[in-house]
């Protein structure tokens, strides 16, 4: 806005040698009034708010040029409680046409509690009436979008980190009270200035300003810790043990005992674990920090619920060595927004990375590495064959490690591989227990077992196997599951399973009605194209509890999700329930087709691993032509039979 347009639309109130009825009226010609009825009210509203308070004829009779003066005053009347007037002094604020610079200017000035507060004023205070400041709300909400977009503004952020060094002392402060503000963005800028800064007072100066910036601060510090070098790394690990990172500790030992760190980032790591009250680390002691994170978060992870909407950004540092190998800008920070799931993995992942780094690292250390490895999101996974370095027999191994921890993506990747490699002792085995490959033919992920499966079928074996009888109830599945979705739905009164099926089947699905228990077991169980299932909470013979851990136990319906559809008395139970199963959904009775539709939309987002129509199609179709080729085969193995 321009100075010409400015003072047209604030014009400067002053105290002049009249009256005060003449400046008073004068004031509510200006401000609010253009009929004469107006100037009237507002007038009057002035007149007697200023006759019975010395504070508000004090307040009137300031400057009120800009938008600036005029929100200090309503700011003090909104603290006198004179709204009325505070609202009149606001109406030309709330009509101006401000920039977006002129908004961020005014929170800076008086500060983000201040605009949420006159936002609060924007709402009725009692039935039927209308809000004391009409559109204070809105004004508030753009005047702080304003201030927060100028705050991750990067040119302003340079700006502010190139003052970091400024020869005035007040410049250098006031640079960094402002970038507090700017959270990550300043942290990122901060960081990336420090790699390529070289004296040490123009980095103290730095890392001054980045104490200030925790807990934003704290992932990309993380991120250097991981994969930092040379003096980035040295002064990365003094500023966590500066401001008391703990997370950071597991990384610190391994900075502290890695053979190609320098001793003075060495020294670095050392002293800040002793900040951290943790002793002075040796290789043992490292390592076991490394593993005691792993095992505490892989334990936490066992009782997490998954957020399917959360979303986080995930920090990785590119270092100068490296840069070339991802594809990044050496000396930078790239940010990806992933699920809280991806985040948590590739937290683990980190540590493992990390783990195998410090030196002496056993099989064992680079099977969890490789599995993590694996699990990593498509979009930050490198094209380099990470598996080729395994042995068969070494990648059965992490093929078991997967099954165990859960991680079914990495355990297809390894199943996959033992195909391409197609040698037959992959399926070989000195006890007479199955092999990993042939235990993942009973799995209950559909991708894990289709992976086994056709694994298997490459390798071929001419005799059998233990786990062997795992191959003809795969085909036999895989042969059946293409065609329309199944569901099972379960409940006592008969009435009530028929209905829940009818609209099961107007969304597509082949559903089948169940009259206890054990029928809806038997339905779900021998269903090979299963979706998902509901049950009632009052359902019988047996009764919930025991139908939800056959469900569970059997392999073709464990990874099925499960709708609990409870009375309102069961609701409570139910949901203790579905705690500890992440793909258990515990709701009341649904009454209407679109209330069903809400809670399958749930179950699909839960767990829906069946794959698409022409997945199964090219998965059945496929299982077919395995079937005849060991028909032509000759059985090479009895349990074909």
């Amino acid at each position: 806005m321009t100075k010409h347009s400015e003072k047209e639309t604030f014009v400067t109130l002053t105290v002049e040698p009249i009256g005060r009825s003449l400046f008073l009226a004068l004031a509510v010609g200006v401000l609010l009034g253009q009929t004469t009825t107006a100037q009237t009210e507002e007038e009057t509203l002035l007149r007697e708010a200023a006759g019975r308070s010395p504070a508000v004829a004090t307040l009137l009779d300031m400057p009120l040029e800009t938008p600036a003066d005029r929100l200090s005053a309503v700011f003090t009347l909104l603290d006198l409680g004179e709204i009325d007037v505070a609202a009149a002094l606001l109406a030309p604020v709330l009509q101006a046409e401000l920039n977006d610079s002129a908004r961020a200017e005014l929170v800076e000035r008086f500060g983000t509690a201040r605009f949420l507060s006159l936002a609060r004023r924007d709402r009725p205070v009692g039935e039927g009436e209308t809000a004391p400041l009409t559109g204070a709300r809105q004004f508030a909400r753009r005047c702080l979008q304003a201030a927060a977009q100028q705050a991750r503004d990067p040119k302003r952020v340079a700006q502010l980190v190139a003052q970091l060094n400024d020869p005035s002392a007040e410049v250098r402060n006031a640079s960094r009270v402002d970038l507090a503000v700017t959270g990550t963005a300043g942290a990122q800028a901060c960081l990336e200035a420090l790699a390529r800064e070289t004296d040490e007072t123009r980095r103290a100066n730095l890392m001054l300003a980045l104490t200030k910036l925790r807990p934003e601060v704290d992932p990309l510090l993380l991120a250097v810790l991981a994969d930092g070098e040379g003096h980035l790394l040295r002064d990365a690990a003094e500023l966590a043990g500066h401001t008391g990172m703990l997370d950071a500790a597991p990384f610190l030992g391994a900075i502290a005992v890695r053979p190609a760190t320098a001793p003075e980032t060495k020294a670095s790591a050392q002293a800040s674990l002793t900040k951290l009250g943790l002793s002075h680390a040796d290789l043992g002691e490292a390592r076991g920090l490394l593993r005691g994170e792993l095992r505490r978060l892989e334990s936490k992870e066992s009782h997490r619920q998954p957020d399917i909407a959360s979303k986080s950004t995930w920090w990785i540092w590119h270092p100068e060595v490296k840069h070339q190998a991802v594809g990044y800008k050496p000396n930078v920070f790239s940010a990806h927004e992933l699920s809280a799931e991806n985040i948590f993995t590739l937290t683990l992942g980190r540590l493992a990375r990390t783990l195998v780094s410090c030196g002496e690292s056993t099989l064992e250390d680079r099977r969890i590495l490789a599995i993590y490895y694996l699990e990593r999101p498509a979009e930050l996974t490198l094209a380099e064959d990470h598996l080729a370095q395994f042995t068969t027999n070494e990648l059965s191994g992490i093929l078991a490690e997967a099954i165990e921890r859960n991680r079914v993506h990495a355990a297809t990747s390894c199943a996959l591989e033992l195909g391409e490699r197609g040698e037959a002792a992959t399926l070989s085995s000195f006890d007479s227990r199955p092999a990993p490959l042939a235990k993942a033919l009973k799995h209950p992920d559909r991708r894990l077992r289709y992976a086994a499966l056709e694994a298997v079928m490459k390798i071929a074996p001419r005799r059998s196997f233990a786990g062997a009888s795992g191959v003809p109830k795969a085909l036999w599945r895989f042969a059946a599951g293409t065609g329309t979705p199944q569901a099972v739905a379960g409940s006592s009164v008969a009435t009530r399973a028929s209905d829940w099926a009818g609209q099961l089947r107007a969304l597509g699905y082949d559903a089948a009605p169940a009259g206890s228990g054990r029928e809806a077991l038997e339905s779900a169980i021998h269903s090979p194209r299963l979706a998902l299932v509901l049950v009632d909470s009052d359902i019988g013979r047996p009764r919930l509890r025991e139908v939800l851990y056959q469900l569970r136990a059997a392999d073709t319906t464990a990874r099925v999700p499960v709708a609990v559809l409870s009375s309102l008395p069961n609701l409570d139970r139910a949901q203790r329930l579905a705690e500890a199963d992440p793909l258990l959904l515990a709701v009341t009775r649904p009454h209407s087709q679109e209330a069903l539709k809400a809670i399958v939309q749930q179950l699909n987002e839960l767990g829906a691993t069946m794959g698409s129509p022409d997945e199964r199609m090219q998965q059945a179709t496929n299982a077919l032509q395995w079937i005849a080729q060991l028909q032509a085969a000759g059985h090479p193995y009895d349990e074909f039979l």
